[in-house]
């Protein structure tokens, strides 16, 4: 016998046919309690609820028995009593009985009928009930890990926030700019540029594969590791951060080593004042950045694998002179997700158009790509630009 329904009480004020009863059920396993009058019935139920009650009451006596609107004891009642009136039948269970017995009992299957009918239901009602119960404590818990596991994304947001370099920054009279657009609080996009030298620096816009915490995890690598490595070109003891393609080896033997499963497209690049010339290596990063100037734009050429899935990859070092009054916008893949166009190269065309028509900013360029009203990305979104500052764009004017 379950014990999710096996608790019955027996209310007869005759004792011979109580206990008759009650030896059948105990018989058949049955928890059963007896009482002879309402009143006891209802000072037990106080204590233990019964499943299913038994009673020779008139339907009068069915509302003193508080069963029906009570939601935590709900228990059903079967009337066991003798009657010649199929009215009183009728009134019981208009009353709230769930069933009606004739005295004298004469053949018990009627009542393992009843009892079989009825506590099925019971049982299938504390199932759910229980179920219920188990699934809001189970809510309860999940609401207060989602809480605290976006307290720790968000504090974590805060500490990627501080690794990015300074928006609008000048270095060596080029303008930097940037803007990342995260799908979830943590992004696995990530930029940075800082000068070399007196006349040189260096940038790189990296995409990790993936996003949200383990994608971000990597970001730190990276921050850490150029810093390492600025540390060591001061030092005179690595020039790795000197030429683009040892640059992405080392980044390279950096995540092999982690070990996490996880790989890098990035593009990197040296911009050198003296003779205004780009040196850049791609580890796979796609769509290439974009070259604008005097009004049209196009995009940078080369190739390159991913970076962070080969122990040995090779990767090519390519050169561009930049003209006057340039600008470079580098974009994370997460922008073709979410730009119109039927196949990929109509999306290219359409960031081309845009890029070259849209020449007052980061913010602006946001909107012209429909990106303000969107919160819900598939994708992190990364813009990084590189420009002449007006200063600069106007004393190469002169000097030509």
């Amino acid at each position: 016998m379950s014990n999710l329904a096996d608790r019955i009480l027996v209310i007869d004020h005759q004792k011979e046919d109580r206990l008759r009863l009650s030896d059948y059920l105990i018989a058949k396993g049955y928890l059963v309690q007896t009482v002879s009058t309402i009143q006891q019935a209802v000072l037990l139920m106080d204590e233990s609820s019964p499943d299913l009650i038994f009673a020779d009451i008139s339907n009068d006596e069915i509302k003193k028995i508080p069963f029906i609107e009570r939601d935590t004891f709900p228990a059903s009642l079967v009337i066991v009593s003798e009657t010649k009136s199929a009215g009183d039948v009728v009134a019981c269970l208009r009353a709230g009985a769930a069933d009606f017995i004739l005295k004298p009992v004469q053949d018990y299957s009627s009542v393992d009928h009843v009892i079989h009918r009825i506590l099925d239901k019971i049982r299938l009602a504390k199932l759910n009930r229980r179920l219920h119960k188990e699934l809001e404590e189970g809510n309860k818990k999940l609401s207060s890990g989602i809480q605290e596991l976006r307290a720790d994304q968000k504090a974590g947001l805060q500490v990627q926030l501080k690794m990015l370099p300074e928006a609008s920054k000048e270095i060596h009279g080029f303008c930097f700019d940037h803007r990342i657009k995260p799908s979830l609080y943590l992004s696995g996009d990530f930029l940075d540029y800082f000068n070399l030298d007196q006349h040189r620096s260096l940038f790189y816009f990296a995409d990790v594969s993936g996003h949200g915490a383990s994608s971000a995890f990597v970001t730190v690598l990276l921050k850490n590791l150029t810093m390492r490595l600025k540390r060591n070109l001061k030092r005179n003891s690595s020039d790795e951060l000197s030429c683009p393609d040892q640059f992405l080896r080392r980044v390279n033997q950096e995540l092999l080593t982690t070990d996490l499963g996880k790989h890098v497209t990035i593009f990197v690049g040296i911009i050198d004042k003296k003779n205004r010339e780009l040196t850049y290596s791609i580890g796979g990063h796609f769509p290439l950045p974009i070259l604008t100037s005097e009004g049209k734009s196009e995009y940078l050429e080369g190739k390159g694998m991913a970076v962070g899935l080969f122990p040995a990859p090779n990767f090519n070092v390519y050169k561009k002179n930049l003209p006057n009054g340039f600008k470079i916008t580098v974009f994370s893949d997460g922008i073709l997700e979410v730009i119109s166009g039927p196949a990929l190269k109509d999306k290219e065309k359409l960031l081309l158009d845009v890029v070259s028509q849209e020449q007052r900013g980061i913010e602006s360029l946001f909107s012209s790509l429909g990106l303000d009203g969107i919160d819900d990305l598939p994708d992190d979104i990364a813009v990084l630009t590189i420009g002449d500052t007006p200063e600069s764009a106007r004393s190469e004017s002169i000097d030509v």
